[in-house]
């Protein structure tokens, strides 16, 4: 289904979450984040206390075409939340020394 009048991608991800977890009825609730226009976006969820799994997009240009990365990260929330951050600031060469 396409989504008409929606900003950017964040706008996209979160009204399919929203969707996902109306249908699912709370089971296993998703919750989304990124940036303004796109350029992160993440799908959350919570295995069990403490705990975080994320799913990580990053677009970007590899070699002049546009390209989709995706990582998956889980583990204690604070920790793998900053691993996740870091992987995708220094995909988008954000980080010093980082190569995109």
């Amino acid at each position: 289904m396409a989504e008409s009048g929606l900003k950017d991608a964040m706008d996209v991800l979160q009204a399919w979450v929203d969707q996902y977890n109306a249908r699912a009825g709370g089971k296993v609730a998703l919750a989304s984040g990124g940036e303004a226009g796109g350029a992160q976006l993440r799908l959350k969820y919570s295995p069990s206390e403490g705990t975080i799994s994320i799913l990580h997009l990053v677009a970007v240009t590899r070699e002049g075409r546009p390209a989709i990365l995706v990582s998956r990260f889980e583990g204690p929330t604070a920790e793998t939340s900053v691993q996740a951050g870091l992987w995708a600031s220094g995909q988008l060469g954000r980080r010093p020394g980082a190569k995109p």
